[in-house]
């Protein structure tokens, strides 16, 4: 039985005859000329004849080159088509897009972990406070009091605030520490442009949330994310609300403490989007969400449209 022809051979024949060099078909083929020459030659030994000439500065196909050339058609063309889909699929990095404070307070500590798993992956992590438009993050996790209303999400977790402060506050130094001593000291307040419906949580609905009888203070600095609280107290003697979940790397490091009873829900939650993209880069969506809620320690949900958390908040609006 007569072997198939080297589809190396062939590949050298096209690339060398569209290129009209052995350097040039060298160069694109990442080999050597002489390599380029070698297989050339093998493929006319097999063949029997001669399949290129040539002709002043070029190598033309002789009448057996060119009828073995219009036999395979556009067949090496589409072969570099699908290369080049698999290589752009490849070199892009995962885009992570993440509320700003999840980001930075509970995913970045946590994503060389995940990074081990895929060692050549490359990753980008963008915090936003703003929901990107659709399809601008590989994975998007947004907090929020409902659902996004544009897009399939599921319930990544409910999201429950707590106040802490650095583990040398004088408020640790006596017994029975609680939601009173908190009111009577310094306060971190986080407010954003997007308000409640986005995520923000104030000291005055935290009162009202453990029915404490106080006036809340409004003296003390205002910031406009939760990691920044949290840089402000891990420098002076204040307290901050904060994400239970996204603080619970620095509790458990022992650079902050909670205060007991102080633990309340704020109504709102963390929502996770994953476009339903083919390929590797589907495949590897899907695991870093796997991954995310192993780390949470949270059961999947399936993406779908349902799945409202409660809220008292107004719908959000169109994102």
């Amino acid at each position: 039985m007569r072997q198939a022809p080297s589809m190396t051979g062939l590949r050298v024949l096209e690339a060398v005859v569209r290129n009209g060099s052995l350097s040039a078909a060298a160069r694109e083929l990442c080999v050597t000329p002489a390599a380029v020459s070698h297989r050339l030659r093998d493929l006319e030994l097999a063949s029997g004849t001669a399949l290129v000439l040539r002709s002043g500065m070029r190598f033309l196909p002789t009448d057996t080159g060119r009828q073995v050339l219009e036999s395979l058609g556009d067949a090496f063309q589409r072969i570099r088509a699908a290369d080049a889909i698999l290589r752009l699929d490849k070199d892009q990095p995962l885009r992570i897009v993440s509320s700003y404070s999840f980001a930075v307070l509970w995913l970045a500590p946590r994503i060389a972990t995940f990074q081990a798993r895929h060692p050549g992956l490359r990753l980008f992590l963008h915090p936003s406070h703003t929901p990107p438009p659709d399809g601008q993050g590989d994975v998007t996790v947004v907090h929020a009091a409902q659902r996004p209303h544009l897009g399939k999400w599921a319930l990544l977790f409910r999201d429950r605030c707590i106040a802490v402060a650095r583990v040398d506050h004088p408020v640790f130094r006596t017994c029975g520490a609680g939601p009173d001593d908190v009111l009577n000291g310094r306060l971190v307040h986080v407010a954003h442009e997007r308000g409640p419906a986005w995520g923000e949580y104030s000291w005055q609905k935290w009162a009202v949330a453990l029915r404490l009888p106080r006036v809340v203070p409004t003296s003390g600095p205002t910031v406009s994310a939760e990691h920044m609280a949290v840089d402000l107290i891990l420098a002076e003697d204040a307290f901050a609300l904060v994400s239970a979940t996204n603080a619970s790397r620095l509790l458990a490091d022992g650079r902050l403490r909670a205060v007991p009873g102080t633990e309340v829900e704020t109504g709102c939650s963390y929502w996770v989007s994953v476009p339903g993209k083919a390929g590797a880069k589907g495949r590897m969506s899907a695991d870093f969400l796997a991954w995310v809620r192993q780390e949470l320690g949270s059961p999947g949900v399936a993406m779908k449209e349902g799945a409202d958390a409660p809220s008292q908040q107004a719908p959000l609006p169109e994102a």
